[in-house]
């Protein structure tokens, strides 16, 4: 019976892959995938949906509704009120179209330095993005991509990131944020590097194979018709998103990482509404409930892969693979083993703090009293466990599938390179750095 629930729970990832690449809504792919998974280890059938699944989906979606909600609606005012495409124009200008997948990258990046989470990153920085892509006639299929890489793989690399993520180990391994800042910094300097050059020469080649810009999702033709349109002045478009990172930085520590981000973004959707209320004039009401509503797919769709996410965690066939993770502190060094194990359990549940919060309540006492320097076995988890967490099944690359308007198919060419390969890159990196002690 455990065998069974073991290859249930593999066929059950591998279906939900294969059912979302078939373009299957992914809620119903999570729900076809869950009871694969309830069927194979002998789990009953409809409690299992209404307690695990429904807890787990419910969890997500009563904790981050807001979140997505006021995300979107600023996003969907900066769209209408031009201060969107007036910041992209001038990075067009300074990066010019060869760079534009780059500069998306740092902005990006600055926006999850300053506390955005990558669940919302996509509504603030998509509007930024996609004039620019249009502009250059770069297909959307790379944005995923390019989010999930700057948001996750490249944040999680820096010192003093203010992610969940890296805040989860401090405590039991009496570490702080800034842990292994030397190591950390070599590797997002590593990892900027290499995405760069990907991004930059996938742009290439896809436009050259004439996959261009295509409008989809919440893109509408007139967004991009810029010709004789006045747009914002670009410092008064900008300072909505300088307010977003400032706020989170003041409030960081003042209120829940949720609230701030919160906060932060109520300031901003008051200061794009100040800004912009001639072009607004009788319609911000309207815009903001458009954005807000805009979110509640893609909400639903994240909720529905956690709910799956949750069924597995309490599986019997899920103990086998925790199991595995923990035996291999026997068989390699103890930086190898634990960037294993946390790939494997990250890959299996399709989320990297997941992943994480998993090692460290299961494996990581057995690590404690190995020969290991805390703070560069900080930093190596943090980066390792945004391996394999970004499979097809990764409920963050689903919902910013979904905000773009591209397959999961089409887009996941480009996460894999960026998201999955390049951290494991990085990782080899810092158990090197960390075997020499350069931390």
């Amino acid at each position: 019976m455990e065998t069974l629930g073991i290859l249930g729970l593999l066929l059950a990832i591998a279906a939900l892959i294969f059912l979302s690449y078939k373009g299957v809504n992914a809620f119903v792919a999570s729900l076809i995938a869950s009871a694969i998974v309830i069927a194979t280890n002998a789990m009953p059938f409809w409690s299992s949906y209404s307690t695990y699944y429904a807890d787990g989906m419910k969890s997500f979606a009563g904790s981050y509704f807001l979140l997505f909600g006021l995300a979107a609606g600023y996003g969907e005012l900066m769209k209408v009120s031009g201060s969107a495409e007036s910041v992209a124009s001038k990075l067009f200008t300074l990066f010019g179209a060869k760079w534009a997948p780059v500069a998306c990258i740092l902005v990006t990046l600055l926006m999850a330095m300053g506390g955005i989470s990558a669940f919302v990153i996509i509504f603030a920085v998509y509007p930024v993005a996609a004039p620019l892509f249009k502009k250059s006639n770069i297909t959307k299929e790379l944005m995923p991509g390019i989010f999930l890489f700057a948001s996750v793989t490249l944040c999680l690399c820096l010192p003093g990131n203010p992610t969940s993520t890296n805040a989860l180990l401090t405590t039991p391994l009496g570490t702080n944020a800034y842990a292994a800042p030397i190591m950390g910094i070599i590797a997002g300097i590593i990892g900027l590097v290499i995405g760069s050059i990907y991004v930059t020469y996938a742009a290439k080649k896809e436009t050259a194979k004439g996959n261009g810009y295509i409008v989809s999702g919440t893109d509408s033709t007139e967004d991009f018709e810029s010709d004789g349109k006045i747009l914002p002045n670009f410092f008064a478009s900008v300072s909505p998103l300088l307010v977003v990172i400032i706020s989170m930085l003041v409030l960081k520590n003042m209120m829940t990482t949720v609230d701030s981000i919160n906060t932060s973004l109520l300031l901003a959707i008051a200061l794009v509404s100040l800004l912009n209320r001639n072009t607004l004039k009788g319609k911000i009401v309207s815009t903001f409930s458009t954005g807000f509503w805009s979110s509640i797919t893609p909400l639903m769709l994240t909720g529905g892969v956690m709910g799956f996410a949750a069924v597995v965690q309490q599986a019997d066939g899920f103990q086998y693979f925790i199991n595995f993770a923990m035996g291999m502190s026997d068989m390699f060094n103890p930086y190898v083993s634990a960037a294993i194990a946390v790939n494997v359990v990250a890959g299996i549940t399709g989320t990297a703090l997941g992943g994480l919060q998993i090692f460290s309540t299961t494996m990581l006492d057995s690590y404690l009293n190995l020969n290991i320097n805390p703070e560069a076995f900080h930093r190596l988890m943090v980066i390792a466990c945004c391996g394999l967490d970004t499979l097809p099944h990764c409920a963050t690359f689903i919902s910013m599938a979904a905000v773009c308007g591209v397959s999961i198919k089409g887009s996941y060419k480009h996460v894999l390179p960026l998201t999955v390969i390049t951290p494991i890159i990085l990782t080899i990196v810092c158990i090197i750095l960390a075997t020499l002690g350069i931390v």
